[in-house]
């Protein structure tokens, strides 16, 4: 049966519903992706093209993914196909909670025959809403990843957006603390110009690169020797995507949700500057002494995450026998 379901994901989170896709071709499964409007320019003629999209794929679609809490109206409306449920982070962490969103996103989560969760951190929320929710990691495709080549000048690098969502005012208070730690050191510290926070960093002396395509934004990545995972307790895509390319990561505070091995340079918050510093030493030598590639081949490849995938979709169409 695995070999002859129809999948389609039903818009992107972060590359999550492209990067499955990816992984099950591979598999010899014909999925494919129908991307938001909003992921195309947001105009009445991306709309239009996203309708038609969808209008495509629905006769051969058995099942909708849905990334993302508050959009699952499109996999219940006249393209109704019975349908999964990734929630991502502020969907089920704030909005659910909202009266302006709540009945919305009740309505994708009661609708859904499988609900998933990508964080640990989201766990109790997650289940709050929906007693059977289950967590299913962020898939992180290794090989779509470029090859680390760390700069000729040491570069830490801060693979998160400056806000409230990663850490607010710990994040930034990291920011300063690894200036601190490195002042009148020979090193760039760079980050992005994007969230509220961005000016508050950039003052202190990070380095902020403008918002780029993707592919750009990876490459800038794969020259750090260092990266300093944001302060919320959970690993998101993009310091997913540090590990993957074997980038030593510093992750402040974990989720006890995580395993105690998961290859990264586990501190607590106040710890990052001089783990940072130490990371510097020799990013070779901690990169393969933590394994970080082979984790996530292991822990967040597509194919490694596809059984639980495939276990869930079948779930959902059982239930609607």
């Amino acid at each position: 049966m695995s070999k002859e379901l129809r999948v389609t994901q039903l818009f992107d989170c972060a590359d999550v519903g492209r990067n499955f896709v990816r992984g099950a071709r591979r598999q010899g499964l014909p999925w494919k992706i129908v991307d938001g409007p909003w992921m195309r320019g947001g105009s009445k003629t991306d709309y239009y093209r996203f309708l038609l999209e969808m209008a495509a794929a629905y006769p051969r679609t058995q099942l909708w993914h849905v990334n993302m809490g508050g959009r699952a109206k499109w996999a219940r409306g006249r393209f109704a196909r019975p349908y999964a449920l990734t929630l991502h982070g502020t969907d089920i962490r704030e909005n659910y909670w909202q009266e302006q969103h709540h009945a919305a996103i009740k309505a994708d989560v009661d609708g859904a025959g499988q609900v998933w969760y990508a964080t640990p951190d989201n766990r109790e929320k997650a289940e709050q809403a929906r007693a059977d929710a289950e967590y299913m990691p962020i898939p992180v495709d290794v090989s779509e990843l470029p090859r680390w080549v760390p700069a000729a000048r040491p570069r830490v690098f801060f693979p998160s957006r400056w806000d409230a969502s990663k850490g607010g005012d710990a994040w930034v208070r990291t920011a300063a603390d690894v200036v601190g730690a490195l002042k009148g050191m020979d090193v760039d510290i760079v980050g992005l110009d994007w969230g509220d926070r961005a000016s508050e960093v950039a003052a202190l002396g990070v380095q902020l690169l403008p918002r780029m395509p993707k592919a750009e934004y990876l490459q800038e990545m794969s020259r750090a020797h260092v990266a300093v995972g944001q302060i919320a307790g959970i690993l998101a895509t993009s310091e997913l995507e540090a590990m993957g390319m074997g980038i030593p990561t510093i992750f402040a505070d974990q989720h006890p949700g995580y395993p105690k091995d998961v290859a990264t340079v586990s501190v607590s918050r106040d710890e990052v500057g001089d783990a940072v510093k130490a990371a510097l030493d020799d990013p070779a030598a901690l990169s393969q002494k933590l394994g970080s590639v082979d984790y996530i081949r292991s822990n967040h490849s597509p194919e490694a995450l596809l059984p639980r995938l495939l276990s869930g979709y079948h779930k959902v169409l059982e239930g609607q026998l």
